[in-house]
């Protein structure tokens, strides 16, 4: 959590805990560091006790984001002569934030590791869940994405298969024998499907892409001075003019495929070595924790669904109470938490979030969707549909 984060929740904290003095002074080192921080200003607005200051905050809400409902209906509270004020509700600034760890006494309410994948509380050195029996451990590349230097690996590897396929052609002519095109096309084969697996970053392939290099620059230059055996062309009954012209062109065109074959081997073993990173792993435990290096809601959320998409319910759940945190009027946010919420069984968090989420919806088809999954849940929490699920 960067610095920012942490001013935010500590304000978020200090308005629910009416300690207004101290909530300004954080939400205001928010602001100075992000002045586009519109959960910020929305709870700024919470704690002005100058209406023109709450105004200026609520404005500033809507400037970032016109369909902020919350910051909308407190300006138009505002509006109202002083009789009509009384009778329209101040809306609480952020109805869903983090759902502050008091709320509920569960496991997200204790600074214990959880399994990324059910939320079961795990102890140290646990390498796999009790509950859900996932394997904890996992081992994954040390970078995400592929290098450059691992393309030109695969491609001068592709290539150097195209001077074994030339080299194939020049021995068929010289020597027509169906061992060296089997022979030809077995070599071809083996460097196109072991550069195939490098593009899916297989370390068997690259020690294997390895040996092979390795194997064809030795034999290259060991075979790259022996003379062909020209007399399957013929060229003894030739004029002695042409033969002098066309014996060394022959000769030389081996070289040349050879040297090819040779450069573009040592030029892969090259890049093998610059690529050498993309092929390290490294082990670590599916313990649930918020994506390191995102700033956004929207990137908060998109790393939340990519973990839902394997299984990881709960790391994707932090994910979605930071984006929720960030962007407390966004209903995507809210009924994704809830759902996942759900999903792992903690219905009570899973209903506050949707019903929350319901009495912020504007539009009538998003009311009626957040209540069809509400009742959805409700019947699933039901003691007579289905066992409540005890966390600890």
């Amino acid at each position: 959590m960067s610095e920012v984060e942490q001013w935010l929740e500590a304000g978020i904290t200090a308005v629910k805990n009416k300690d207004r003095v101290a909530a300004r002074s954080l939400l205001m080192q928010v602001l100075e560091a992000d002045e586009e921080n519109e959960a910020a200003w929305l709870w700024l607005s919470s704690v002005m006790e100058d209406e023109a200051a709450r105004r200026t905050c609520l404005e500033n809400v809507l400037a970032l984001n016109p369909d902020n409902v919350a910051a909308r209906r407190t300006l138009l509270a505002l509006d109202q002569p002083a009789a009509e004020a009384a009778a329209v509700p101040a809306i609480e600034p952020a109805i869903i934030q983090f759902q502050q760890h008091e709320t509920f006494e569960d496991v997200w309410s204790r600074n214990v590791p959880l399994c990324g994948y059910c939320a079961a509380q795990v102890e140290p050195e646990q390498n796999r869940c009790l509950r859900c029996h996932h394997n904890l451990l996992t081992t994954t590349y040390q970078y995400p994405n592929a290098s450059s230097n691992l393309a030109l690996y695969w491609f001068s590897l592709v290539i150097v298969a195209v001077t074994f396929l030339v080299q194939m052609g020049y021995r068929s002519v010289l020597q027509p024998s169906p061992l060296t095109v089997i022979t030809g096309i077995l070599m071809v084969l083996l460097l196109v499907g072991t550069a195939v697996a490098l593009n899916f970053r297989q370390f068997w392939a690259n020690w294997l892409a390895i040996a092979l290099l390795i194997l064809i620059v030795i034999l290259g230059v060991a075979t790259l001075f022996i003379t062909p055996d020209l007399s399957a062309l013929g060229f003894n009954h030739l004029d002695p003019a042409i033969r002098g012209v066309l014996e060394p062109l022959t000769s030389n065109t081996w070289k040349v495929i050879k040297g090819s074959q040779i450069l573009m081997a040592a030029l892969a073993l090259f890049f093998a070595f610059l690529a050498a990173p993309d092929f390290e792993r490294i082990r670590y435990r599916q313990i649930a924790t918020v994506t390191k290096g995102l700033r956004f809601a929207s990137e908060y959320h998109t790393a939340a669904q990519r973990l839902a998409k394997v299984g990881l319910w709960a790391t994707a759940v932090l994910n979605w109470q930071r984006a929720t945190a960030l962007e407390p009027t966004r209903i995507t946010y809210q009924r994704s938490l809830g759902e996942a919420y759900a999903r792992l069984g903690f219905y009570e968090r899973s209903l506050d979030v949707l019903r929350a989420a319901r009495r912020m919806a504007t539009h009538p088809d998003i009311q009626i969707e957040l209540e069809a999954i509400i009742q959805k849940i409700e019947q699933q929490s039901s003691p007579t549909t289905a066992p409540q699920t005890t966390h600890g």
